[in-house]
């Protein structure tokens, strides 16, 4: 009774403790928001006064190229309910939460050392001929949307972009954008919008990648970055020891670098939740030819399949970087995807002192200008300073073709042949030096069936005069061509590869697949019932597996919630039973794989134990009613001399009545019933002995009275 009790305590504690994590596990994976505020689109919005009236809402700020509101609801409705109610409006074009926004950064590694990654990019064979323009007036502004920049850095403060427009520090809004003294950029969600001084004290987030970006080169002192002259814009929104913001923030922050004349805006954060309107907002950018470059992230997903705005958007100005280590390999933490990311940079950590990026920071008052940090955050700046200095060598250049010398440049590294879309890292030197090589982006669909299809491909350096297209040896059917976009067939049967345009410059991998293999496997394969199986699969496909679905043996196909590759099941009757898994990918192909499980009866009628007719009714002989019979005959029929011949005759006759009981199911639910007496009182022996004796009793004086009339009737 003591064991009980305790086992009965421990199972309390243990489902406490299971309730516990899984609140916490769904609050970690859930998206979090501002609480009553909402970004929507309206599709006409001089509409929207009806639709906000309805919702007793008000605009708390409205974006001048993007064309959405800033929502406050009322006191006490849920973002939750506000969405549903203006979702089901049909002006709305679309409505979401005001996501929260953090940095993307991991912990540090403190050791000063040098600036390995500079030399892995080739940075130094660049500088022997190029640092950048002779003024720094004349070089493109590079927008840090970040934590803030401290702009008293000397190793920073030479190459801050100022705006010309405002006087620093007299109070007034000179250039009448709303924000007083943004001199050196913008702070939205502070309390002082012209101040976007990087206060993060936990580790100086955007004066890490700034110095990346631009620290002064060649000065004798501290570090040096990717371009020695070149215009960071401070643009602050993130805020606090976390880096946390929200989606808000981070759109006043694109339209402010947009409309101050920004060329590229780094963007090393993460939002929590699938963002339209920051779509939209890479969109604006993209249509006022500004080049954004996102950090992948470091939660080592695949953005193939995983969702990690902004680097999965898909935007044909929006550049996604993953990070390397200081021995060309992937990061153990960096998010990947070969149709998603575009190239790796170097983001540390791999083996060696250093092994993350050293760079700027201000801590401490300023006691601190120099720290080691490693994530995709530090990945990102490299491509956005490689992007300045590029074109700030060919200032004629467009995004799109900034963007294709940086693809074409990349040094060809296994660690991402499979992981990335370009295939490499990072080349300073050979994008610097690359021509105006053909860049495919993107192509839509990038995973065909087997029947082929038609595809579309952008990107940049096509040629204004129609080409060739081609997948692995086979040339494709162009449909229609320009030199951004072209439209091409893809014939049955192509080999998988990547796509090239006029067989030169970057191309993308494209998937033609083939009917997906399944071998599923079965253990153990065969045993008496109650049998439990485990069932294990391999699937070879060359397209992505969408959806895995069982029959575990009863004829039907279900989707099995959590089992994708590996299933189980128990099996209580016995028979020959076939397993099939079907798989479908991404292209509609079906595979299906199968195994047979043979299930039988115990061996003798029951086997185990010798309750051979009991373990037939109940099919096993571990059941709970015949461990009570076994145990009935150990301790009470083999004690003694008839129970031990009641046992003998019973093993020598029993064995094939239990065999003919076991093939036949109503025999066996009859037998369960006749002997569900005598189990009732083994396991209630007091209650039974009171029965008997009240039978005996019934009888007796039944007995008697039967004496009695006969007796009368005698006299």
């Amino acid at each position: 009774m003591h064991r009980l009790n305790v086992l009965l305590v421990l199972l309390v504690l243990f489902l406490s403790a299971s309730q516990a994590f899984a609140v916490d596990f769904k609050a970690a994976l859930t998206p979090s928001y501002q609480q009553g505020e909402l970004i929507v689109r309206f599709k006409d919005d001089t509409k929207a006064g009806k639709s906000l009236s309805a919702a007793k809402a008000s605009t708390v700020g409205s974006f001048k190229r993007l064309k959405v509101r800033h929502i406050r609801l009322p006191s006490g409705t849920s973002v939750d309910k506000a969405l549903e109610q203006f979702r089901a409006d049909p002006n709305v074009l679309y409505a979401e939460p005001n996501y929260r926004v953090h940095k993307l950064v991991l912990p540090n590694d403190t050791l000063y050392g040098s600036q390995w990654n500079l030399s892995m990019i080739s940075a130094p064979a660049v500088w022997d001929r190029y640092t950048g323009p002779s003024e720094i007036t004349n070089s493109i502004i590079v927008a840090v949307l970040d934590t803030g920049v401290a702009y008293i850095h000397p190793e920073l403060s030479p190459n801050l972009w100022t705006n010309p427009g405002e006087i620093p520090g007299n109070g007034v809004d000179d250039d009448r954008n709303g924000i007083i003294d943004d001199y050196y950029g913008a702070n939205f969600g502070g309390s002082n919008p012209g101040n976007p001084w990087d206060d993060d004290t936990a580790d100086s987030h955007g004066t890490h990648l700034s110095g990346i970006i631009g620290a002064v080169g060649n000065n004798s002192a501290g570090v040096a970055g990717i371009n020695w002259k070149v215009r960071v814009m401070a643009v602050k929104f993130l805020h606090g020891p976390d880096g946390s913001g929200v989606l808000s923030d981070a759109l006043l922050g694109v339209e402010y670098a947009i409309a101050k004349g920004a060329k590229i805006i780094n963007m090393s954060f993460e939002v929590d939740g699938d963002s339209q309107s920051l779509r939209d907002a890479i969109a604006a950018a993209d249509n006022a030819g500004v080049l954004v470059v996102s950090a992948a992230g470091n939660s080592a997903k695949n953005l193939d399949s995983s969702m990690v705005c902004p680097a999965s958007i898909r935007s044909a100005n929006n550049t996604a970087v993953a990070a390397s280590t200081n021995n060309d390999l992937a990061a153990s933490y960096s998010n990947y995807g070969r149709h998603t990311v575009e190239l790796a940079a170097p983001g540390g950590v791999g083996t060696g002192n250093p092994s993350a990026i050293l760079s700027t920071v201000y801590l401490n008052d300023g006691a601190t200008l120099y720290r080691t940090t490693a994530g995709t955050s530090m990945a990102a700046p490299h491509v956005a300073g490689a992007a300045a200095l590029i074109w700030n060598a060919n200032p004629t250049l467009s995004a799109y073709q900034v963007k294709a010398r940086i693809l074409n440049g990349v040094d060809l590294v296994n660690a991402f042949s499979s992981t990335t879309i370009s295939g490499g890292r990072l080349n300073l030197n050979k994008a610097l030096s690359s021509l105006e090589l053909p860049a495919v982006f993107n192509v839509t669909p990038y995973e065909l069936p087997i029947s082929g299809g038609s595809v579309t491909i952008s990107g940049v350096n096509f040629g204004a005069l129609q080409g060739t297209v081609s997948l692995g040896s086979k040339l494709l059917t162009v449909i229609s061509w320009s030199d951004t976009a072209i439209t091409a067939a893809v014939p049955a049967y192509a080999t998988s590869g990547p796509l090239y345009v006029n067989s030169n410059g970057s191309g993308f991998p494209v998937t033609v697949a083939s009917t997906p293999e399944v071998v599923l496997t079965a253990s153990p394969a065969s045993g008496v019932t109650p049998l439990a199986v485990s069932f294990s699969a391999v699937v070879t496909a060359g397209a992505t597996i969408t959806k895995y679905e069982w029959d575990l043996g009863d004829g039907v196909y279900n989707e099995i919630s959590g089992s994708t590759t590996s299933a189980s099941k128990t099996y209580s009757s016995a028979g020959t039973y076939i397993i099939n898994l079907r798989v479908t990918d991404s292209t509609g192909q079906t595979g299906t794989g199968s195994t047979t499980v043979t299930v039988s009866a115990p061996a003798s009628g029951g086997g185990g134990g010798g309750c051979f007719i009991a373990t037939a009714a109940w099919g096993s002989y571990l059941h709970p009613k015949v461990l009570l019979l076994r145990a009935f005959r150990d301790h009470h029929l083999l004690t003694n001399a008839p129970g031990r011949l009641f046992v003998k005759t019973y093993y020598a006759v029993s064995p094939p009545i239990a065999d003919f009981i076991a093939r036949h199911e109503g025999l066996r639910s009859f037998t369960r019933w006749a002997l569900t007496p005598l189990v009732w009182g083994l396991e209630y022996p007091v209650v039974a002995v009171l029965l008997l004796l009240l039978a005996a009793s019934c009888v007796w004086v039944l007995f008697v009275s039967a004496r009695r009339m006969t007796n009368n009737l005698r006299v």
